[in-house]
């Protein structure tokens, strides 16, 4: 029989019942408690789905810390077979200091084209003007770094010829 008591079936409520409340303390006092363990433990839940069906993805909810530095790490599988942008997930951007993007094509023979786009409402996105389309041959990537602040950010991608699917995998990389 496990040692533990259950305090709450409302995690929320539970996180407020716990003496220790920052993740660093509660990763170190579990016993044998890793990422991996309890990815693998949430029904097939991965960081693509969490960032796909997320419709209010903030910065904070994808920190993790390393060491003393709290960084953003993303990995988003999309593809498209259609010559019209179709936007990744939005970031929410304004906790971050520092974004990277890179959009990899996966894809062994059709090539696809990606912008960086950028907006201050979240509604309204603009190409970032300090970057340029770019075409992504098959196995190729590409690195996108936003040359201007702003509060949300979306990678935009498209097939480079229409009936052809592209498969892409966008990675977003920050820290704090």
């Amino acid at each position: 029989m496990a040692n533990f008591k259950v305090f709450s079936e409302v995690p929320s409520q539970l996180l407020t019942q716990v003496s220790q409340t920052n993740p660093t303390s509660l990763l170190t006092t579990a016993q044998n408690l890793t990422a991996a363990s309890l990815l693998s433990q949430v029904s097939n839940l991965t960081a693509a789905s969490l960032l796909t069906t997320a419709q209010n993805l903030t910065a904070a909810s994808l920190l993790t810390t390393l060491g003393n530095r709290t960084v953003a790490d993303v990995v988003t599988p999309v593809s498209s077979g259609s010559t019209t942008y179709t936007g990744a997930a939005t970031l929410t951007a304004i906790s971050l200091s520092e974004v990277t993007f890179t959009v990899y094509n996966a894809s062994t023979t059709a090539s696809a084209t990606s912008a960086l786009y950028l907006s201050a409402d979240g509604t309204n996105f603009s190409p970032d003007p300090t970057s340029t389309t770019q075409t992504i041959a098959a196995g190729a990537q590409y690195f996108f770094s936003p040359g201007h602040f702003v509060k949300y950010m979306q990678v935009m991608y498209a097939a480079l010829t229409a009936g052809i699917t592209a498969s892409l995998t966008i990675y977003t990389q920050a820290h704090v």
